[in-house]
């Protein structure tokens, strides 16, 4: 079973994208704010993490991409904004795998959990 971590300060997406990943099979572990789930040490044994950009707590989303791609490279980060795109290329930067936009759907996003847990399935769509 593939875990998930759902980062989000905002408790209504963050329970309703849990349901959603729960109902597709996904184990899932949420947070409240980046700093949360850093202080959890669990980033090694997860296989993706859905984060927020903008979050209280004193780390961003970007934040924590930045400290993952030293720590766990391994571990693909998709990023959800409300922001537009604002951050994509900073996020990009930083070793983000996807980049979803709020509000998005839930196909968008199981297609891109499955992108990011599935390099096969990703090489696949780009050639």
């Amino acid at each position: 079973m593939c875990t998930i971590c759902v980062i989000d300060d905002d408790i209504f997406i963050r329970e309703a994208t849990e349901m959603l990943l729960q109902s597709e099979g996904f184990d899932v572990k949420s947070f409240s704010s980046a700093r949360e789930f850093v202080e959890a040490n669990i980033l090694g044994g997860i296989d993706c993490v859905l984060t927020d950009i903008e979050m209280p707590g004193g780390m961003s989303g970007l934040d924590l991409l930045s400290q993952a791609s030293k720590n766990a490279p391994e571990c693909p980060i998709l990023v959800m904004s409300g922001r537009g795109d604002t951050f994509r290329a900073s996020a990009y930067a930083l070793g983000a795998r996807d980049y979803l936009m709020k509000p998005f759907s839930a196909a968008e996003l199981i297609e891109a959990i499955h992108k990011a847990t599935h390099p096969e399935v990703r090489a696949l769509h780009l050639q």
